[in-house]
């Protein structure tokens, strides 16, 4: 258990209002959450009304939706009355209640009001406090320079390279692929995920082995949290040949299973490059792993719509390193948990 104070949280309230949303004096500011997540929406209530903004923090918990003859009892199928009204008045909103599958059709609709409303949206479904104030911990213009700066480099970039202490030696050629900028940027209309900070790509090629030392996505982070020992993945021609580790055979077994589960869920969907510094060391969440500097992959689903990818997997998850040495056509551009200034 990572221990939290309430600076830690003001701080990273303050980042989501000001520097994400940018939310102003006059403005309408909506925050969605629950029990769970009942400290972070008391930071953000109150970096909304230091920003000027009338501020509406509503808890999915305790409101029902009477027009649709709904019990009120989560799971909420629908998305409760007041949460709506609240929203279409509102220009700018953040989501930080707790996620279950249940309520993937509410957070749905939640998320069609943002776009027919034209609200700047911070969606951070299930976000722990802890995660809250590792991932959002430096002002997003920061973060956006040092992602445009990478990006330039890897316009010309033809070869990526990443080795660990741990046993990563990859080599990724990401071709002419799209890169797509993580960077925190909200425009109206539109729903960012935070936390955030980097760049993906889809790669042309990838061969080599990657040492997960962080954490893994889905329900593997769930209940590993900080890997305890190395998660290696051999890869040859962008596919995930071997699994091994020293220490996790259970964990190891798991993995190969959601590897096998339909075609394509061994390939290498996403080549990460996270820019973000927020976190001074890994918390065992991919939602602020994935995006601290070094190299990171997500093994399926490439996210076809944004990065142009010609193939899709039902499966995905992520694998996210502790520190590493990234160089760009030999340039080192990070290393250590850390960018490299150049």
């Amino acid at each position: 258990m990572i221990d939290i104070d309430g600076e830690e949280l003001t701080t990273a309230a303050e980042v989501l209002v000001a520097s994400a949303l940018r939310v102003t004096a006059g403005e309408r500011f909506v925050v969605v959450g629950d029990h769970p997540t009942t400290p972070i929406v008391a930071a953000l209530e109150r970096a909304g009304r230091a920003a000027g903004a009338e501020v509406a923090p509503l808890r999915l918990d305790q409101l029902k939706s009477y027009s649709t003859n709904h019990s009120g009892e989560r799971p909420h199928k629908v998305l409760p009355d007041g949460v709506r009204r609240a929203m279409l008045s509102a220009q700018a909103s953040a989501f930080v209640a707790s996620a279950p599958r249940a309520e993937a059709s509410m957070r749905e609709q939640l998320q069609h009001i943002v776009g027919a409303c034209r609200i700047r949206h911070a969606h951070l479904p299930g976000i722990t406090p802890a995660a809250f104030a590792a991932g959002l911990g430096v002002d997003h213009r920061t973060i956006a320079e040092s992602a445009k700066a990478l990006y330039h480099r890897l316009e010309i970039g033809r070869e990526i390279t990443c080795t660990s202490a741990e046993g990563t030696n990859l080599v990724v050629h990401p071709g002419a692929r799209r890169w797509v900028i993580r960077a925190g940027s909200v425009a109206p209309g539109e729903s960012v995920t935070f936390p955030t900070g980097s760049l993906c790509v889809s790669p042309e090629t990838i061969r080599g082995r990657f040492a997960a030392t962080a954490s893994l996505g889905e329900f593997f982070g769930a209940r590993e949290r900080l890997l305890r020992e190395p998660i290696l993945f051999d890869i040859e021609d962008g596919r995930v040949t071997r699994v091994t580790s020293a220490g996790s055979p259970e964990l190891v077994r798991d993995v190969e299973a959601m590897l096998a589960v339909a075609p394509n869920s061994e390939r290498v969907g996403l080549v990460v490059l996270g820019v973000n510094p927020s976190a001074p060391r890994p918390i065992g969440a991919v939602a602020v792993d994935q995006h601290r500097p070094g190299l990171h992959l997500v093994i399926g689903d490439p996210q076809s719509k944004l990065t142009d990818a010609g193939w899709s997997a039902r499966t995905s998850f992520a694998a996210c390193q502790a520190a590493s040495s990234l160089h760009v056509d030999g340039v080192l551009v990070a290393d250590d948990g850390r960018l490299v200034s150049r």
